[in-house]
């Protein structure tokens, strides 16, 4: 069974992606934020919700630009996730796209949860998306929501 979640693309105005490094990751190793969508939630609150736990970014401090309707799926490699007596062996995740409107200044990382986070121009993804088809499928949706 795949777990339901999103994962957010989000663009300030030099046309930089926000990555986050996880506390779960190696300090090598980045992502766009997102996470898993939670029972009674929509998908587009999920994207809202995992913003503001992550980096604590307001929802009026973004500008919905799109979706992609087709989720990225893959499955685990080595471990599955148990959440609520359901053993998950994959996810698809459901890309939303913002623009950044906010203050940068007022970006947070919840300790917890996200070690650092950047702002990275597209060019240089290629530097901090590090696992299997990251890059690739991270490329597909930018291209399918920003242009």
């Amino acid at each position: 069974m795949y777990r339901v979640g999103v994962a957010v693309l989000i663009m300030n105005t030099r046309g930089e992606l926000l990555l986050v490094n996880l506390t779960s990751f190696e300090e090598k190793y980045f992502a766009v934020p997102g996470g898993g969508q939670d029972e009674g939630e929509t998908l587009l609150d999920a994207a809202y919700r995992e913003i503001k736990e992550e980096l604590n970014i307001n929802k009026s401090d973004l500008e919905l630009v799109g979706s992609s309707d087709t989720p990225v799926v893959f499955n685990f490699k080595e471990a599955s996730l148990f959440r609520d007596g359901i053993t998950y062996t994959g996810q698809e995740k459901y890309y939303f796209g913002f623009r950044f409107t906010g203050d940068e200044k007022s970006t947070h990382p919840n300790d917890s949860e996200v070690r650092s986070f950047k702002w990275v121009p597209i060019s240089y993804l290629d530097k901090y998306l590090l696992f299997e088809n990251q890059l690739e499928d991270t490329m597909e949706k930018v291209r399918e929501i920003f242009i």
